[in-house]
């Protein structure tokens, strides 16, 4: 029953997100039917009242906030243009909307590709790109890295709970993320290489976007100080750079209520999903299929990804059951990362698609390939 209510739910958000185009409403909708599955007022009302008590819930507020106020000074004050004509002086548009999100993602940033979608859309435009393939590129570059990148709180997880080492767990990955970033390459720009052009200093000024991201990754990765703090100090300083953009700025990303309400919702699907049992009752209709371990290692992440949109939590939840049962810990991360991508309730899948005004649904059928060939390469070595 379990597995029946997760996907009638999951499947609801995708058609009234399609269908209706408001993913309040999807939303919504999707948290009725797990109700109507299992209804229990005391966890409903516990999920309602949580995400005013969990300091993620309001460090992810400040997180989008912040990206949205950033977005709005930067097209306000004129240095998205200016980014975007030193981007096309430097590099051919695919190559530069294939490495800005790919450089985002070595950043432990929650909705790291709403940060750089304003980019790619301003990248892609120039172009004359159609939304649906803007929506995949910067979805799939930015979350290349995650199959290998060891500062992902989901990889320290794995190998605290399974005894690995680091560097060689993530080192064995790296291949994967290759194949991923290669064949995203391929698939969404044809069998062209990477340009990049000669171009005097002068047309690179607007290039300086590219040190600020990098001293975003300085504070977050050599200082270990938080994506959203890190954010409000850089974009603190930016904006007294800016100051006459500010206020306007402010106005834009206040406006976005919609999105932080889209938020609250989120943190009460995966909190009411929890407190009703249901990983852990999906877990038991697996075993109860007796499918072999691999079938196992595979699907359960697979659909615990999907069901949540969180790496972390679905690892934490699969990954003990799994081992026990002889599992491969590289498999077993590899699919939980595929889960969340393929995730009708991944916050970045949300937000960007939201934000290109594109297919969610086409957005995953379009990345099945380059998943396909990831996990060949994996299977390989």
């Amino acid at each position: 029953m379990s597995l029946l209510a997760i996907s009638l739910s999951l499947l609801t958000l995708i058609f009234l997100q399609r269908k209706t185009k408001r993913l309040l409403l999807a939303i919504l909708a999707s948290i009725i039917v797990l109700i109507c599955f299992r209804f229990d007022p005391v966890s409903l009302g516990l999920s309602i009242i949580e995400p005013y008590t969990d300091p993620a819930f309001y460090k992810l507020i400040v997180t989008l906030f912040l990206i949205y106020f950033f977005s709005h000074v930067l097209t306000f004050s004129g240095d998205a243009r200016t980014f975007t004509q030193s981007s096309q002086a430097l590099f051919d548009n695919p190559t530069a909307i294939a490495f800005m999100p790919t450089l985002i993602g070595f950043l432990p940033m929650p909705g790291g590709a709403m940060f750089t979608a304003p980019m790619t859309r301003n990248l892609g435009e120039a172009d004359h790109k159609n939304p649906d393939y803007l929506l995949a590129a910067n979805y799939w570059f930015r979350h290349t890295v995650e199959f290998f990148w060891p500062v992902y709180s989901a990889m320290y997880l794995i190998v605290s709970l399974t005894g690995k080492n680091l560097a060689s767990f993530s080192m064995t990955l790296f291949p994967v993320f290759l194949a991923g970033f290669v064949s995203g390459w391929f698939f969404l720009n044809g069998f062209r290489l990477p340009r990049i052009k000669k171009a005097p200093l002068r047309d690179l000024k607007g290039l300086w976007l590219v040190g600020f991201i990098i001293l975003i990754g300085v504070l977050i990765l050599g200082f270990n100080v938080e994506g959203y703090l890190a954010l409000l100090i850089c974009i603190g300083a930016y904006s007294l750079v800016r100051r006459k953009h500010v206020f306007p700025a402010l106005i834009g990303a206040l406006q976005k209520w919609d999105v932080y309400l889209l938020l609250y919702l989120f943190f009460v699907y995966k909190s009411y999903l929890i407190r009703v049992g249901f990983p852990a009752s999906l877990a038991a209709d697996f075993q109860a299929m007796n499918l072999g371990v691999g079938w196992m290692t595979a699907l359960l992440p697979l659909f615990l990804g999907i069901a949540t949109g969180i790496t972390q939590s679905t690892v934490g939840i699969t990954t003990p059951l799994l081992m026990a049962m002889g599992a491969d810990a590289t498999w077993l991360y590899f699919w939980s990362v595929v889960g969340v991508l393929v995730s009708p309730v991944h916050l970045c899948a949300v937000l960007t698609a939201d934000y290109f005004k594109a297919d969610m649904t086409k957005l995953f059928i379009r990345i099945l390939p380059m998943i396909a060939i990831s996990g060949v390469v994996l299977w390989i070595l």
